[in-house]
Parts: C-alpha cells; sequence; structure tokens
C-alpha cells in the first residue's frame, strides 16, 4: 500500500483569509503538515501498518471516529473543509447517558460534563403561555441510566473532543481540504481535494453530514459500474418541516427542556449554564427532498413569526431574539438510506440516517455508528496483521455493520420513527397528533409506560467500544446490555 498523504501546493491550513475571522475564543484552527519542499513529495504519518483510514468531516461525529481510531491504533487523515475545526456556530446537541458511556472512553467525559447543563426540569406549554403538563421523564432517564441528558452548545462540545486527541494525533486532523472526488481499487482509495492535494488510504469513512459530498461520490461510483443496480436518489431525505436553530445568553435556571405546541409550529427550549437554545419548527407547505438555501430575511421573517410565543413561564421568543449569539435555518430532513457503503468507502452519522431534533438523538446515534464501525474493523484488523485487509472482507465488515445498525441489535430505526412522532405530536400535524399529544399522552401513567417500555429498553442497547476498558460511571436501576469493553454481545 502506497503512503496516504501526498500535499502539494499547500499552504498553512491554519491561516483565516483576509478580513475574516472565525468568532470568539472558540477557534482553534487545525495544525498544519510541515511544509513540502517538492511537489508531490510523499508525507507518511505513521508507518506502524499499511491500512490508513481518510475521515471525511470534522463534525463531532467526525471527531469521535477520530477518537475511535486512535483508540484502536489504527492510522487515520481527517479532512475537513472549513478553515478551522472549531467555530462557535449551531446550537445544542443532547447526549443521552449511553453515549456519555462512550465519551467516558474517550477520555473527555471530566472536562466535557462542566460545560454542559443535565436536563431535569420539563414543562409543556401552549401558545397562549398555559403549561398543560409537567413530567418527570429526565428523572426517570436518571434513575434508569445512572445520569439524565446533558445538553451541551454543539461548539464546546466539538472543542473538547479536539483538544482531547494528543497533540500528535491532533496533526492528522487537516482544515481547507474540500473533497471533490473519491476513486477506489481493489487495493486502496484515492481522494482528492479541492486545492489539488491527495490523499491515499485502505478506506473512507464519510462523515460529512446530511449533504454528504461522500454520499454523493460513492453513489456515483455504484452506479458508474453498474448503472442498473438500485440506490439511493442523489437526495434521499424528506423534510416536512424547516427549523430556526439559535443560542443565547441564557434567561432560565440551567437544566430546564422545554416544549411549545401550536398547529403546524412548535419550539423545543433547553437551558444550559451560560446559554440557553432554542429550536423553532414550522410546517412546510409540502413536503420537499431539495436543499433549500435560507437568506437572513427569511431567518428574521420567522422569528418574527414566533415572536408571542413563550421558551419559559417569563420569556418569550421576542425578549431573546435580540440578544442572539448565533442562528441559522434548515429544512428538517428525516430518512434512513439503504445503501450505507461501497467497496472501500462507508457512511457514518447523518450521511446515512437523519432524524428530526425533537428526541435529542441525531448525534448519539452517530457515535453508535462509530463505535459499532470500529469494534468490527479493529478485529477485522486483528485477523490481518500485515493491514492488508482485502476489499471483500471490508465489504462483509461493512455490511454487517449496517445490519446491526438498522437491526433489532440497535435503537436507529425506531428512533427515526420516534423523533418523527415527537415532531408531529407537537405541531399537531393533524387531529390524531393533537389528540395524542394534548390528551392520550399526559397523563403521568401513560409517560411511565412509554419511558419503561419504548425508551429504557433502547437506550440500554447502547453500546460502547470492545477494546478500551473502563470504569463503567453511568450506573443506574437498568443495566446495560453491553459492559464497557468486558466484552460485546451482538445476538
Amino acid at each position: 500500500m502506497l503512503p496516504w498523504a501526498r500535499i502539494t501546493g499547500e499552504r498553512p491550513l491554519n491561516a483565516i483569509p483576509s478580513g475574516k475571522r472565525a468568532p470568539c475564543s472558540l477557534v482553534a484552527p487545525a495544525p498544519h503538515l510541515p511544509q513540502v519542499l517538492q511537489i508531490g513529495q510523499l508525507k507518511m504519518i505513521s508507518a506502524n501498518s499499511s491500512f490508513k483510514a481518510i475521515i471525511i468531516g470534522g463534525g463531532p461525529v467526525g471527531l469521535a471516529t477520530a477518537h475511535a481510531l486512535h483508540l484502536a491504533n489504527i492510522d487515520f487523515v481527517l479532512l475537513e473543509r472549513r478553515p478551522a475545526i472549531v467555530e462557535d456556530k449551531g446550537a445544542s446537541l443532547i447526549v443521552h447517558p449511553h453515549t456519555l458511556r462512550v465519551l467516558h472512553q474517550f477520555g473527555v467525559l471530566d472536562e466535557l460534563l462542566p460545560r454542559g447543563a443535565e436536563l431535569s426540569h420539563h414543562l409543556s406549554f401552549l401558545a397562549s403561555g398555559h403549561v398543560f403538563n409537567e413530567s418527570n421523564r429526565y428523572t426517570q432517564i436518571r434513575e434508569n441510566h445512572g445520569h439524565g441528558p446533558v445538553a451541551f452548545h454543539r461548539a464546546e462540545l466539538v472543542e473538547t473532543l479536539y483538544n482531547g486527541l494528543p497533540t500528535t494525533i491532533r496533526e492528522n486532523i487537516l482544515t481547507d481540504k474540500k473533497v471533490v472526488d473519491i476513486q477506489t481499487a481493489q487495493d486502496g482509495v484515492t481522494v482528492a481535494c479541492a486545492d489539488g492535494s491527495t490523499f491515499l488510504g485502505s478506506i473512507v469513512i464519510g462523515a460529512d453530514g446530511v449533504h454528504s459530498k461522500t454520499r454523493l461520490l460513492m453513489r456515483g461510483l455504484a452506479l458508474a459500474e453498474d448503472p442498473s443496480r438500485e440506490w439511493d436518489p442523489q437526495q434521499p431525505y424528506t423534510a416536512e418541516y424547516k427549523l430556526l436553530f439559535g443560542s443565547f445568553p441564557s434567561p432560565s435556571p440551567p437544566g430546564q427542556g422545554y416544549d411549545i405546541q401550536a398547529k403546524d409550529r412548535a419550539i423545543m427550549y433547553f437551558s444550559g449554564p451560560e446559554r440557553g437554545w432554542f429550536f423553532l419548527y414550522k410546517r412546510l407547505q409540502k413536503p420537499t427532498s431539495e436543499r433549500t438555501s435560507y437568506t437572513d430575511e427569511d431567518i428574521d421573517k420567522m422569528a418574527k413569526e414566533f415572536a408571542e410565543f413563550p421558551l419559559t413561564r417569563g420569556v418569550k421568543v421576542k425578549d431573546v431574539w435580540p440578544k442572539m449569539l448565533g442562528s441559522g435555518l434548515t429544512n428538517l430532513d428525516e430518512g434512513l438510506v439503504k445503501n450505507w457503503s461501497f467497496g472501500r468507502i462507508v457512511l457514518v452519522g447523518d450521511a446515512c440516517h437523519k432524524m428530526t431534533t425533537h428526541l435529542g438523538l441525531g448525534f448519539n446515534h452517530g457515535i453508535q455508528d462509530v463505535v459499532v464501525l470500529c469494534n468490527r474493523l479493529r478485529k477485522s484488523l486483528q485477523a490481518t496483521p500485515s493491514g492488508k485487509v482485502d476489499a471483500n472482507t471490508l465489504t462483509g465488515v461493512f455490511f454487517e455493520y449496517a445490519a446491526v445498525r438498522m437491526g433489532s441489535l440497535s435503537s436507529l430505526t425506531g428512533d427515526i420513527y420516534k423523533s418523527g412522532l415527537e415532531t408531529r405530536m407537537h405541531a399537531w400535524h393533524n387531529l390524531g397528533y393533537y389528540v395524542l399529544s394534548r390528551y392520550l399522552s399526559v397523563p403521568s401513567a401513560v409517560e411511565n409506560l412509554v419511558m419503561q417500555y419504548m425508551m429504557m429498553p433502547e437506550f440500554r442497547k447502547g453500546q460502547v467500544l470492545d477494546y478500551v476498558f473502563k470504569e463503567e460511571r453511568m450506573k443506574g436501576k437498568v443495566s446495560w446490555i453491553y459492559s464497557m469493553g468486558f466484552g460485546q454481545h451482538d445476538d
């Protein structure tokens, strides 16, 4: 196998274009490789093995992949198209206890927890401000699994994941790397970037999100080989809602997770140690699979439509809007990709599945992808000490990974459905959803049954890295199916 990195015409990767500055103190441009003396010179990061992984995407799931590969002693390079890994963009991420276990294996849990807020109080409002339900769902999760869900600012979680990697490993994380092409062969893959740099490796792991370039290029390769084969469409997801998200100085104590319900509109509100976050949902006129670009005017218009909606008992959207620290508007895609891999290319995270944000499960499922994939990849490499894993073996590893994630051993397919159900209930999508949300699901006995028979068994399925031994930190009434590194159960 050839070395994976050929760098040509490089400029310092941490340079910020003139006149532009990434916001606030969270900026952490990735290190760059040493200056290459001659065009076409090869630069090898590690010579421990001939097996190299190329991760595309430097978001939370891409960085989690870097951690899992590093702990498995698998060489990698990560390519991120943006100029910096850490940018103060996005809203919050909800991290559930089965994911906290994996973050503990990464060695970042103690650094991360003080930066978030464990959710402890839930209220349901009408748009008028009337509170029609107060539930103990977060308390039940804590009692069952040893910790409640935690709300983090996305940029701070990314920063912690990035800084949690050893300095020498962070040198493998490259920015300003916009992928434009992937070519596969029997013995490896080649990834080309817009700046002219080329990377050679053994596999590509696409962690590049909803609008995944990896997924698009993989589709092209599959259909070029056999135009008649069935494959996912270029836009595999569908949106029935659009979502305005944002962060602002928190107007309430940390740990609140509230929902606000109305016809064709809904809000989720979370409060952290310093910031609050809202997610404003509005039903589209018709479902769409097309990518939509929204303007600042679109954002302001939607915010005005929600201005009088409550976030808490005493705070409305209009009260926090002038203090916004960041916001964005996007379609709320949903769906499950059928084809997760082709040859030496495999997808993780939102690149292969997308759910609405109402249950806060998206990032957690990306972590589960990484765990299941890396457990199997490491076992395959252990059986091939030379690191020269052939394409057929990798195809089997990738098929098994996808089968586990989409099967009964995982909660993925059910959670995509439940997340969409929750969104439609809160937005009163039709009369049935309205009755279910306002009346049938409100009694505490009903919620207790949902938590016991729908949520708790699914959280238990959360897998962990089977090659990292750690003391169990998440201890509740309910045992975990997969212990912390002392053996995995796949049946």
